[in-house]
């Protein structure tokens, strides 16, 4: 399957900021790395911590019936990010299936105005029981598709990232 889409685009910061941050956080001097800059596994921390706060406000919980789990994820890295900087997350949701929802997170670099990176994700939801994909609850779909629907109001889509929702997604992964 070739795409067309490779590599990711860097948005303009103004409409990153446009989206509500879920939230800002100074780099404490444990996330730098021997190159003197936050490690990549502290661009993941922080993305994953945003996404989380993003999977409560869809409606999703800890002991709940269903979870998200992650089927595919693409990072790009902007800028470097160091210690004593100030970031934020902010989350969009661009599009869904009955099963799969994808999204994107960009880490800004408040300190210095810059998107430092994306991380763009495709999440199915699967029943925690069963172990299988499951259609999204009513009210998971619902509030899905008015996140979806804020995130077009703000200029992002499905034309944002590299990542597509293909309905073999989850026939793949069955």
């Amino acid at each position: 399957m070739s795409r067309a889409k490779v590599a990711a685009v860097r948005p303009e910061i103004t409409r990153v900021l446009a989206v509500p941050a879920a939230f800002i956080r100074e780099i404490p001097p444990e996330f730098e790395d021997g190159n003197r800059h936050m490690n990549v596994m502290h661009y993941f921390r922080l993305h994953g911590e945003a996404m989380w706060q993003q999977h409560r406000a869809l409606g999703y919980t800890e002991s709940g019936e269903f979870g998200l789990f992650a089927m595919e994820q693409h990072v790009a890295y902007y800028r470097e990010v160091l210690v004593g900087h100030e970031v934020s997350v902010h989350v969009c949701d661009l599009g869904r299936t009955d099963k799969v929802a994808r999204g994107i997170s960009y880490l800004v670099n408040r300190t210095v105005g810059e998107v430092a990176s994306s991380f763009e994700f495709l999440s199915m939801n699967v029943d925690r029981v069963s172990r299988r994909p499951a259609e999204f609850a009513d009210t998971v779909a619902a509030a899905l598709d008015e996140s979806i629907a804020r995130a077009r109001s703000l200029g992002f889509g499905p034309d944002d990232g590299v990542l597509e929702l293909r309905p073999s997604l989850v026939r793949e992964r069955d």
